[in-house]
């Protein structure tokens, strides 16, 4: 598994990832810094809220969902699925691989946002840093991360039938048309799966949250089901292409 997961990081790096991730970072940064007036007046709980109801409502779904078909589609692209699914541990094994490795993108893009909005929250807040804030907003950032994850599998599956960037990017493109929606209706429903990664902010009602947002009381076991179904979903669908399609 690890010599499948280092010819996939061999394979990402010649399309400069890391300069696109490093891109992701800057850009968050930004999102958080756009209004420095109105950011000088926040506290630390009202400035992480900020960056994260627009990061993860909508900007990580149109880049995480693009990064996930770069990594599946280029076998396609060049025409090397065939010798990719030669591997020894099979067509499964393959997607094991690019699995895991679209997770630890995953990793990288939102540790390096939490790292940039951290940096920018101490340039430009004049409230001093306590560990309180941090440590609630890590929270949140790990629970948008693990539904980030169960998303992965759809995304995964979209990008393989479509087998095309611009597929992926209309794909991309509805999940957001549907975040905004959700967000911009007056009553809040349970049950959209493309706000999952943004659920801990985006059921606030409120512009920006001053206080300690309470995880488990926006967080319920319907969201976690949804995410859980989600999850089986894709990946079932993911198993049945790779066993079935010809890459040939």
């Amino acid at each position: 598994m690890f010599d499948g997961l280092y010819s996939e990081f061999l394979k990402l790096k010649r399309t400069g990832y890391y300069i696109t991730i490093l891109l992701v970072g800057f850009i968050c940064l930004q999102f958080s810094t756009m209004n420095k007036q109105m950011v000088s007046s926040l506290n630390w709980y009202g400035y992480f809220f900020k960056f994260e109801f627009i990061a993860f409502s909508i900007f990580f779904t149109l880049v995480i969902s693009n990064v996930i078909a770069i990594i599946f589609i280029r076998e396609f692209r060049y025409k090397t699925a065939p010798i990719a699914f030669t591997y020894p541990n099979g067509r499964f094994g393959a997607l094991i691989n690019k699995f895991f490795m679209s997770i630890l993108v995953i990793a990288i893009i939102y540790v390096m946002s939490y790292i940039f909005i951290v940096l920018g929250g101490i340039i430009f807040l004049k409230t001093p840093l306590t560990v309180e804030p941090l440590i609630n907003h890590f929270k949140i950032f790990i629970i948008s991360f693990i539904f980030q994850v169960a998303l992965i599998p759809l995304a995964i599956l979209v990008s393989l039938i479509g087998k095309s960037m611009i597929i992926s990017s209309i794909y991309s493109v509805v999940l957001i048309i549907g975040n905004v929606h959700y967000i911009l209706e007056s009553k809040y429903s349970d049950y959209i799966f493309s706000i999952l990664p943004a659920s801990p902010v985006a059921k606030l009602r409120t512009p920006i949250c001053e206080v300690p947002i309470p995880v488990n009381m926006v967080i319920n076991n319907n969201d976690i089901y949804l995410g859980i179904y989600i999850f089986i979903i894709g990946i079932t669908g993911c198993i049945l292409f790779y066993r079935k399609a010809n890459i040939y």
